[in-house]
């Protein structure tokens, strides 16, 4: 029986969650594979725990406080390494004494090295790949030398591990993973492309954590164009209090979700998502045929993303609530002229079988054995500071 662990974040938005789902639902496929997602925050304690329930609060409200944190951490990998396979290093331990993988999955950056630490001071022979959440701004604690394997979602997260002195052989292009629902439900609807004849049904999202100006592009739209408005709110249950108390007047054209399982179904009857930059959403998106206009990004992890996009012609880029009305109606003129080019880029781009390939790839790589586990565990030292004292 094969073994597998996947160090995933729970609360940090839904990306890492979704990815981890995205490859366990493969995985399933597979008879002699068990496999275990490990919430990295949770190897920490509470107090991890609630440390990574701050992302939402700071993405919300202090976004220049995230764009300073990401720069400084991404200038000081080893100190963010060492930092955290001090605070984790007790309780995965017990995690790997308790299932004992054959191969470490990361889909979060925190715990790549960190892991790597751990398993060098012990001289644990375990496998460890690390598989990108990001598809541009590949951050540094992403690249790792010894790692046996990074995963790279697209060719420019390829490109930026390069530049973060990756070699080659040590990085692959595996696509960016997504959700069975999303991929199940493109294989199965061919959904028509708007023509005009109705109301434009437009989404508007705001990520997990709902983040973003919502209320001023509904706003904006509902006053200019011709549409219906579905909003998912995603887990800011504040801003769905104030969109329905504000928007109250539009009712019977709109309608407003909070933190929902289902978004590819709704993402099936619309025309248009409106939305930031956040890499899951834009894939699934894409996966769905769904054309995008982009409204900004969060600093550092996703600056990158709406130039990509667009750069591959799947999506367009909205500065502000103001313009967002000239942008669809761009979109819309000549029957949906570039509505068309962007989908027929969108079906172009989009490889349905990413996450089935990537959990082939773990399954090979992935070879049962016998492992001896440490008896006792030591006062975690980081490798760097071993190397040193042996050097005296």
């Amino acid at each position: 029986m094969k073994k597998i662990m996947i160090l995933s974040s729970t609360y940090t938005g839904h990306g890492h969650a979704s990815i981890a789902q995205a490859l366990t639902e493969q995985l399933d496929a597979y008879e002699d594979v068990r496999y275990k997602v490990v919430d990295g925050f949770a190897l920490i304690g509470k107090a991890g725990i609630r440390m990574s329930k701050l992302y939402g609060p700071i993405t919300r409200n202090a976004r220049e406080l995230w764009k300073r944190g990401f720069a400084l951490i991404n200038q000081y990998p080893a100190t963010l390494r060492e930092s955290m396979a001090a605070m984790i290093h007790d309780k995965f331990l017990k995690a790997l004494a308790s299932f004992t993988p054959d191969l470490i999955l990361t889909v979060h950056p925190f715990f790549n090295g960190s892991v790597l630490d751990i398993l060098e001071t012990y001289n644990l022979n375990i496998p460890v790949y690390a598989l990108q959440a990001d598809i541009i701004n590949i951050h540094s604690a992403w690249c790792d030398t010894r790692a046996a394997l990074t995963l790279c979602p697209t060719r420019e997260a390829y490109d930026c591990s390069i530049r973060h002195g990756m070699p080659p052989e040590k990085l692959k292009i595996c696509g960016f993973p997504t959700r069975a629902q999303f991929c199940d439900a493109a294989r199965a609807a061919d959904t028509p492309i708007y023509q005009g004849d109705r109301p434009v049904n437009c989404l508007l999202m705001s990520g997990g954590e709902g983040s973003g100006n919502l209320l001023a592009y509904s706003g904006a739209l509902l006053q200019q164009v011709n549409c219906r408005l579905e909003i998912v709110c995603g887990r800011n249950k504040k801003l769905q209090e104030i969109l329905g108390r504000e928007l109250a007047h539009a009712s019977d054209r709109i309608t407003i979700h909070g933190f929902v399982e289902n978004v590819h179904e709704i993402m099936l009857r619309s025309d248009l998502l409106i939305a930031r930059g956040s890499p899951n959403t834009l894939m699934e998106a894409v996966v769905l045929g769904l054309p995008l206009i982009i409204t900004g990004s969060l600093p550092g992890q996703e600056a990158d993303n709406p130039a990509m996009m667009v750069a591959h012609n799947l999506g367009v880029i909205c500065g502000s609530p103001e313009s967002l009305p000239a942008v669809v109606n761009t979109l819309m003129d000549r029957d949906g002229k570039r509505l068309k080019e962007i989908r027929a880029a969108q079906r172009e781009y989009r490889n349905l079988d990413n996450a089935k390939n990537i959990a082939a790839l773990l399954y090979e790589a992935a070879v049962s054995t016998e492992r001896e586990l440490p008896s006792k565990r030591m006062i975690f030292l980081p490798p760097r500071l071993i190397a040193r004292r042996s050097k005296r």
